[in-house]
């Protein structure tokens, strides 16, 4: 069994309600997003597991599988995104709750999405789009030194984990306290790094 097992549950391993992309949820009304709260399938929801269907329960845990890719080139990617990318993405919406995000959506949206991220956290994951930029965010390149996007992903989480200050609204999700700050970059990476395969190298 590969090291990384450990992290990896299937679908019937979580409680969940179904899961859909942001997409998806925002051309539906609050009426059904509060049903989906409560477990009740609606139009466009994917209940389907991503990938590897990785569960991460804090950035810890993002950090030892941030290594264990890192460590065991070449990475599969089943997703749209390259892996420089993909790293230099979720490095910026670590950043972002730190400094701000360049747009928010408008808060009849935030109070739509935030039903979504309690979602999330009674199902402990996330299933979003994985082409979805961070909105007003600098265009990421599809290539570019891929150690220095593993080391900015990396010094973002450190960041976040000591960080102080008071912390930015998600643009989606509106204000979330600290704790509900690391579930959703947890989430994020998690969701990210299910569509993605290595192999731990023999010793």
């Amino acid at each position: 069994m590969d090291q990384n097992d450990k992290n990896i549950r299937t679908i019937q391993d979580v409680l969940q309600p179904a899961r859909m992309s942001r997409k998806s949820f925002l051309k539906m009304s609050l009426g059904t997003a509060a049903a989906i709260g409560f477990g009740v399938t609606g139009t466009g929801c994917d209940v389907q597991p991503r990938g590897r269907n990785l569960i991460l329960a804090n950035l810890d845990e993002a950090l030892a599988e941030l290594d264990l890719i890192e460590a065991n080139p070449p990475v599969e990617m089943q997703q749209e995104w390259t892996l420089y990318k993909v790293l230099n993405h979720l490095a910026q919406s670590a950043e972002y709750s730190m400094t701000g995000y360049p747009e928010m959506y408008s808060s009849l949206v935030q109070s739509i999405s935030k039903i979504l991220f309690n979602n999330y956290k009674n199902a402990g994951f996330m299933n979003h789009n994985l082409t979805d930029p961070v909105p007003g965010a600098p265009e990421i390149p599809d290539t570019g030194d891929l150690p220095s996007a593993f080391q900015r992903l990396r010094n973002a989480i450190w960041d976040f984990q000591n960080y102080t200050g008071a912390l930015f609204p998600h643009f989606a999700y509106g204000d979330l306290n600290y704790e509900d700050w690391e579930l959703a970059h947890t989430f994020h990476i998690a969701d990210h790094f299910s569509s993605l395969t290595y192999t731990i190298a023999s010793e």
